[in-house]
């Protein structure tokens, strides 16, 4: 009988544990999604003003390349 009313107790707790769990990752895939939304939104009445020109990326490219050759 104890150990009927153990067992039942471990899957209660399990099952709680599980459901919290559950419930916070829905939470967090939620926040991203509408930071996301919110980043678009914010990317359309504030772009990124990107200056890079040929001769800084050439370089930035040689010094990956030469790194990796390590």
């Amino acid at each position: 009988m104890i150990a009927d009313n153990l067992l039942m107790q471990s899957v209660n707790i399990t099952v709680i544990g599980m459901t919290i769990v559950f419930t916070f990752l829905l939470i967090l895939v939620c926040i991203v999604f509408i930071l996301g939304i919110l980043n678009r939104w914010a990317e359309k009445y504030f772009p990124q003003e990107t200056e890079a020109d040929g001769a800084a990326l050439a370089v930035a490219i040689a010094a990956a390349k030469r790194f990796q050759g390590r």
